[in-house]
């Protein structure tokens, strides 16, 4: 349970703020978060942004609704 909790590694993969690229950007992070493993695997960064997200952050045509009923994240 300490690695997990005190480990930086772990403590930076649940802190989407931190997600590089595309995925720090997106509205969605708090839901989606992107693959971690997927970004690692593509580029040894498991921060990096999900390689195979088409997704362009701030495309999303509601942004403010989606921003309230999320609770702007």
């Amino acid at each position: 349970v300490d690695i997990y909790r005190e480990a930086p590694l772990f403590n930076s993969l649940r802190s989407p703020e931190q997600f590089e690229g595309r995925c720090g950007l997106c509205e969605f992070v708090g839901v989606c978060g992107g693959s971690r493993s997927r970004a690692y695997a593509m580029t040894g960064d498991p921060l990096a942004e999900e390689p195979f997200c088409t997704y362009q952050p701030g495309s999303w045509p509601f942004k403010e609704e989606l921003a309230e009923k999320l609770g702007d994240r």
